[in-house]
C-alpha cells in the first residue's frame, strides 16, 4: 500500500504545481489597428486575467495587462479605441493589478481601472 501511495502523491504534487488552464474570455479585432485577447489562466486556484495585443493576422501575442478579479462573475476588461494607435483598457474593479504596459510598438495604452482591493506597495504596477 505504501509503495503505491508515494508515486500517486508525487504525481498529485506535480499536477498541482504545473497544471494551468486558460480560458479566452473575449477577443477584440481591429481596435486602433490591432487585435486583442482577454484570457484567464488558472494555475491551481490562482486565476490571473491578462490582456494581450496581437498584430492583425499574427499569432504571437504580447501581454499588456494582468490582474486578478474579485469574483469570477466580474466582467472582463473592455478595450476601446481612443485615437489612431491608442486604446483604453477599462475594468470596473480588481483584486490586484500585477503588471501593465503603457506603450507597445506604435500603440499607446491608457487604463481606467476602478477600485483595486490590494493595491500593493508600488504607486504604479510594474511593466508586463
Amino acid at each position: 500500500m505504501g509503495l503505491l501511495y508515494l508515486p500517486l502523491a508525487l504525481l498529485r504534487g506535480l499536477v498541482i504545481t504545473t497544471a494551468c488552464f486558460t480560458e479566452v474570455l473575449a477577443e477584440v479585432r481591429g481596435v486602433s489597428g490591432f487585435d486583442f485577447e482577454v484570457s484567464e489562466t488558472d494555475c491551481w486556484h490562482s486565476p490571473a486575467v491578462s490582456v494581450y495585443v496581437l498584430k492583425p493576422g499574427r499569432t504571437k501575442k504580447t501581454r499588456l495587462f494582468q490582474c486578478t478579479r474579485l469574483r469570477n462573475t466580474d466582467p472582463p476588461a473592455v478595450i476601446t479605441s481612443t485615437a489612431e494607435h491608442a486604446v483604453l483598457i477599462s475594468l470596473s474593479r480588481a483584486s490586484t493589478v500585477d503588471c501593465r504596459t503603457d506603450t507597445w510598438k506604435a500603440l499607446a495604452v491608457r487604463y481606467d481601472i476602478g477600485s483595486v482591493k490590494h493595491a500593493g506597495f508600488y504607486a504604479q504596477p510594474p511593466e508586463c
